[in-house]
């Protein structure tokens, strides 16, 4: 009787000192069912905004997942992604990951992680998540938004909620998030072994970078002046005498018509002479 409870204490101290390293005090994820969707789609406000890719080479997607003795941690090295980004604010997130490219801290764990038995690589090569929500929220952690969407992985698609941080500059936007969340609710039930269970919980890690591109270059307004050539064409450095919206009076080979503007008054020929004119007559 003795050794049997002196066991179950070694089982239970390992536990909580091996156990809850990195994952130790971290929120756990809101994980609820997605919303059906109803046969007839009411129409929704749109979000808009303007979407900037994430930089992947000074961005992480890693996690941290434990038995009772140890933890290990991972990453996946392939994925992509984009913020959406309206009046200086993250309005919306959606992102891809190749689950083959997943690594761990152990070569053999790695193979064994990418196997049936956890994410089953070959069978599920992709995990997404989109968001359907992000709002501005303070935690006592120091996260500034809350972050909702769905996330597909190893073929189960559920509707999560975690705490982040997010933060836009002149720059570049960054998102960072540490949150909990439980495998066995998306269908990873591999146990472990008899001495040295698998914990259900796994610790995702987000630090996620977007640099913000510089705004288009707004095109010339060619109207901007009627009448006038645009810079660089033939005879833009001569002045334009037309007035806008006027035509110039054509141009007459044989001169003016006469009576239009600009043609020489005719002259009348001279008077005959009269009787008297010239003196008298002798």
């Amino acid at each position: 009787m003795r050794l049997l409870l002196a066991s179950s204490l070694i089982v239970l101290s390992l536990t909580t000192a091996c156990g809850e390293g990195e994952m130790k005090d971290k929120p756990t994820a809101e994980v609820v069912e997605p919303e059906p969707t109803p046969p007839v789609e009411e129409p929704k406000a749109e979000v808009t905004g303007t979407a900037y890719q994430a930089d992947v080479a000074t961005s992480k997607i890693e996690w941290v997942g434990a038995k009772v003795t140890k933890e290990h941690p991972g990453a996946f090295g392939k994925f992509e992604g984009s913020a959406l980004i309206n009046e200086g604010k993250v309005v919306g997130a959606d992102f891809s990951v190749e689950t083959a490219t997943l690594t761990s801290d152990d070569p053999k764990l790695t193979e064994h992680l990418q196997s049936p038995d956890f994410f089953d690589v070959a069978q599920f090569p992709k995990a997404s998540f989109t968001s359907r929500n992000i709002v501005e929220k303070a935690t006592p952690e120091g996260a500034t938004h809350e972050v909702t969407g769905d996330l597909e992985l190893h073929g189960v698609k559920k509707t999560i909620t975690f705490p982040a941080t997010i933060a836009v500059a002149a720059d570049k936007a960054t998102t960072k998030a540490e949150f909990k969340i439980n495998r066995k609710d998306f269908g990873i039930v591999y146990p472990g072994k008899p001495d040295d269970l698998i914990k259900d919980d796994v610790l995702i890690k987000l630090d996620l970078s977007f640099p913000l591109a510089a705004a288009p270059a707004t095109p010339a307004d060619a109207a901007a002046t009627p009448g006038t050539a645009p810079a660089g064409a033939p005879g833009a450095d001569k002045p334009n005498l037309v007035a806008p919206g006027k035509m110039p009076p054509p141009i007459l080979k044989d001169g003016p018509k006469p009576g239009s503007p600009g043609a020489a008054k005719k002259e009348e020929p001279p008077p005959p002479p009269t009787a008297n004119q010239g003196g008298t007559r002798r």
